[in-house]
Formats: C-alpha cells, sequence, structure tokens
C-alpha cells in the first residue's frame, strides 16, 4: 500500500535549491561541445590586390670611374679637386715627366734620321760608298769561311772525344775462360757501333765495324784499321767473346762528352748562320748601293720611316701614361694624390662620377627574380632621407646573370631615378618593386588555404556554431598583406575559417 508525499513548505524550499545548484552542473556536464570561440573566420571579400618585391641597394653614378696611372712615379701637378666639375680630356693629375720626355726627344730624332736616309735613297750612293760597302762584303765572306773552317774542326775533334769515351771490352757473362781484354789507341773512324772479339784455336776474331783476326798475346795487337789495340791476359777458351761498343755509352765521361759534342754542334750552326747573315746584310747593303732608286726601295726606306715614327708614338703613348685625364664628363667625388708623393701603378687616385645622372644597383635573390621585369614602377625610399619621403622609378634592367651573396644566388636589378639634388652617389635605397595587382577580385588571407593534398578552404555552415566543411579552391596571385586571390570555388560574402585554436 503506497502512501502519497506529503509537499510541506519547508520540502518545496529545498526542492528547489537542490534544482538551482544540481542543474547548472547537470547542464555543464551533458550540453553539447561548443568550440566556436576558438575559431577564427574572415568573410570572402573582392578587394584590389597587389604583389611586390622589396630589395635594398645602393645609389650608383652612370659614370663611376675610378681612375689611376698606368705607371709608377712621383707626383708633380694634381689640378683635381674634389667637387669640382670638369670636362672630357681635362689633364687631372701628372707625374714627373722628365724619362718620358727623353725618350721622346730621341724617338723624334731617329724619325728625323729615317727620313734622311728616304731622302738619301732617293738620290742615290756615291763611288766612295759603293766600294766601302764592297770591302764590308769580302770581309764578311772571308768571316764567313773561316767560321765554316774552324766549327767543322771543333765538332770534329767533340765527335772524336765521344766515340772514345772510355774504350772497354765488355766481357760475355758465359764465358769459360777468365781472361781480361784491354782496349787501348784511339778510335779513328767515324762510325758508331760494335766490334764482336771471339776466340777461335787460340786466336781471335773480328766482326762487327770492322774485320780483323790475330794472335791471343799479352801485347797490343791490331783490331783493323782505325787505331784501336787488342791485348789478353789470363786463359782463353773457344768460344768466349767480349763486345767493345763506340761510343761506350757506359762510361763516366760519356755524358760530359756528349753535352760537350751537342754544344758544339750548336755553336757550329749559330756561329755560321750569324756570318752569313752577316754577309747576306752586307750584300744587300752594296747592292742597295749600286741600285738605282726604285718602287722597292723606297718602299724599304719608307718603311723605316714608319717605324720611326711608331717609335715616335709609343713615345707620346708613354708620356701621356703618365697623364690622368677625365674621360667623361663629370664630377670629382674622391682625390687620393698629393704632389711629391710617389704613386703606384693603377692605384685608385681619382673617382669620377656623373652626380646627375643616377641610379640604383640592388640584388635580388633568385626566389623573387622571375616575378621582376623591365619597366615595372617602384617605391623608393632612402635611409638618410627618412622613410616618409616616396620616390618614383622603374626596373631598367635585370641582369640575367647570377652574383652569389653570403651563399645566396641573387641577380643585379637596375633602376631609374629622378634627378635630385638631394640624392647622391652611395646612399641607401629601399626599393618596393610592383609586380603584378589586380582590381575586385575575390580574395582571402593566405592561411585560409590549407594543404591537404590539394587546395582547401573551410566554409563555415552555422556562424554562430561555427560548423564547418572543405572546399577545394583554385587560386591566383599571392598578393602582400597575406592575402590570396580565389579563381574558382568560393563566393563573396562566405564565412571561411582562418585559424583553429588547439
Amino acid at each position: 500500500m503506497k502512501f502519497p508525499i506529503r509537499l510541506t513548505k519547508k520540502r518545496i524550499i529545498w526542492t528547489v535549491i537542490i534544482f538551482l545548484v544540481v542543474g547548472p552542473i547537470a547542464y555543464n556536464i551533458f550540453k553539447p561541445e561548443d568550440n566556436s570561440a576558438n575559431i577564427l573566420t574572415e568573410f570572402v571579400k573582392k578587394q584590389d590586390l597587389k604583389q611586390t618585391v622589396l630589395a635594398t641597394g645602393q645609389v650608383v653614378s652612370e659614370t663611376d670611374l675610378s681612375l689611376s696611372f698606368k705607371v709608377s712615379g712621383f707626383v708633380s701637378k694634381v689640378n683635381a679637386k674634389e667637387g669640382r666639375k670638369v670636362r672630357q680630356g681635362e689633364v687631372l693629375a701628372n707625374l714627373d715627366q722628365r724619362d718620358q720626355a727623353a725618350s721622346l726627344t730621341s724617338a723624334r730624332g731617329s724619325l728625323a734620321l729615317a727620313q734622311a736616309n728616304y731622302q738619301k735613297v732617293l738620290d742615290g750612293a756615291s763611288s766612295e760608298e759603293v766600294q766601302v760597302s764592297q770591302k764590308t762584303v769580302d770581309a764578311a765572306k772571308s768571316a764567313l769561311e773561316n767560321a765554316k773552317t774552324q766549327q767543322a774542326t771543333a765538332v770534329k775533334n767533340a765527335y772524336k772525344a765521344l766515340l772514345n769515351s772510355t774504350i772497354s771490352a765488355v766481357a760475355n757473362p758465359s764465358n769459360s775462360g777468365s781472361a781480361t781484354v784491354s782496349i787501348s789507341g784511339a778510335y779513328e773512324g767515324n762510325e758508331q757501333g760494335v766490334y764482336k772479339i771471339t776466340i777461335y784455336n787460340d786466336a781471335f776474331v773480328i766482326t762487327g765495324l770492322e774485320s780483323a783476326s790475330g794472335s791471343v798475346k799479352s801485347t797490343p795487337v791490331p783490331m783493323g784499321a782505325r787505331g784501336l789495340f787488342v791485348s789478353f791476359s789470363g786463359t782463353v777458351y773457344n768460344g768466349d767473346y767480349w763486345t767493345v761498343t763506340i761510343p761506350n755509352t757506359s762510361a763516366s765521361t760519356y755524358v760530359a762528352n756528349y753535352n760537350a759534342y751537342q754544344a758544339a754542334l750548336e755553336t757550329q750552326k749559330t756561329s755560321v748562320d750569324a756570318a752569313a747573315a752577316t754577309l747576306a746584310n752586307a750584300e744587300a747593303a752594296l747592292a742597295l748601293k749600286k741600285a738605282q732608286a726604285r718602287p722597292a726601295d723606297l718602299k724599304a726606306v719608307e718603311a723605316q720611316v714608319l717605324s720611326a715614327q711608331g717609335q715616335v708614338q709609343a713615345a707620346l703613348a708613354a708620356l701621356e701614361n703618365t697623364i690622368i685625364r677625365a674621360p667623361a664628363a663629370g664630377t670629382i667625388t674622391s682625390v687620393d694624390i698629393k704632389p711629391g708623393e710617389l704613386a703606384t701603378a693603377l692605384k685608385e687616385a681619382i673617382i669620377l662620377q656623373d652626380v646627375g645622372n643616377l641610379h640604383v644597383e640592388a640584388n635580388i635573390s633568385e626566389a623573387n627574380i622571375a616575378l621582376v621585369k623591365e619597366d615595372q614602377p617602384i617605391d623608393v625610399t632612402f635611409d638618410s632621407l627618412g622613410p616618409d619621403r616616396v620616390f618614383k622609378a622603374k626596373v631598367q634592367t635585370v641582369n640575367p646573370a647570377s652574383t652569389v651573396v653570403s651563399g645566396v644566388v641573387n641577380y643585379k636589378v637596375v633602376a631609374s631615378l629622378e634627378k635630385l639634388d638631394e640624392i647622391k652617389p652611395g646612399m641607401t635605397a629601399n626599393l618596393t618593386v610592383l609586380v603584378g595587382k589586380k582590381a575586385g577580385v575575390l580574395a582571402v588571407p593566405q592561411r585560409a588555404v590549407i594543404q591537404n593534398g590539394k587546395k582547401q578552404v573551410r566554409v563555415v555552415d552555422d556562424t554562430k556554431k561555427k560548423t564547418y566543411h572543405e572546399v577545394e579552391v583554385q587560386t591566383g596571385m599571392e598578393a602582400d598583406g597575406g592575402l590570396v586571390e580565389i579563381i574558382s570555388g568560393l563566393n563573396e560574402g562566405q564565412e571561411v575559417v582562418t585559424f583553429i585554436k588547439k
């Protein structure tokens, strides 16, 4: 039997208190999870996008010349002063020129002599001059014959010494006897080769360079008709043989004799050639004396005149090397020489720049260089003028050759500059190159695009609960400000997830 619960005032109060305390706790335990506070979103908007490349460069003059002397010497005069404008060809400095001036005077004297010889050929030679030339020819002929005779004798003697380099007999290692064979005399032949001495029935037989035979004796016996003798000591047996090599390349004197012979040949050639050349010159001079002025003769002396003129030009060039001239009009920005000091050849002495015609040079990394093209607009600021002053420029050239800076591949970009007195060579320039822009295109923050084998964006379904689904998209320009162009997959006004807190 059930009894109804009696609701008293006290029980009602305690029931309400329990619901007020336990209710919120139970709700928090069993309520569905809401992550909307952890999700950041943005809306798909149509925007004007631009893409820029940043670089830091330096102001450079179109005319930026480092001038130096081509030779070393003491500075005589300096006309250049920093800040001074100069004309093309103007003398900026010069060295002491006394040696070069003397050489120029000598060259001009040689030119005058060549011109006088030219006139002399035109006039022809006197009989006295012909006689003198003939005597010179006769003397040269005699000298040539003497040179041939003397040098032939010297070569012959050296060759004879070579062939007689410690002539000795070398025994066959298989010889039965222990006899020693000695070679004496001097080899008078010219032929190189080998003598072979063989024992037959207590006699020797010689083959090779000569053919001969004789009794085996302890006293010298001729080996033939070329001046060598052979003698034996000890017991000999049939079939024993010895070889005598002419020349003896194993002799201690062979190398010295060979070198002496080669030197004699070289001296013979040099001496005879020199004597022959002297004779040829003498004969040519005699023929020239006897001949009338012919076109060929005139051309020869004309060539001498031209050669002398070349010497004058070389002397003028040497004199010019002591001078620094302005190769172009411009402004002197640095002078590093003083009168009286010793200047070193090719060491920078003066810097000439065209401060009114400047440009900016900057290095751009290989990651961005493909985006940079000629004529693209550039915003330029200068550290010395402050970030608020922006100057306009354009890309003039992009160097196709790379330059490695601190291990990074870069490419030099040259940008034009406005002509302003405030901008000076050497200033640091900050470049912002506009490489692309699009107006009124759909865009989202780049962080909204996720890579999951393909490009996707998480589109919000419930704005309050921030539930979403993933949509594949096609992107375009990656613009400044962390934005990316959306070509397809999204519509304007859609809410997309840009970040989820973990």
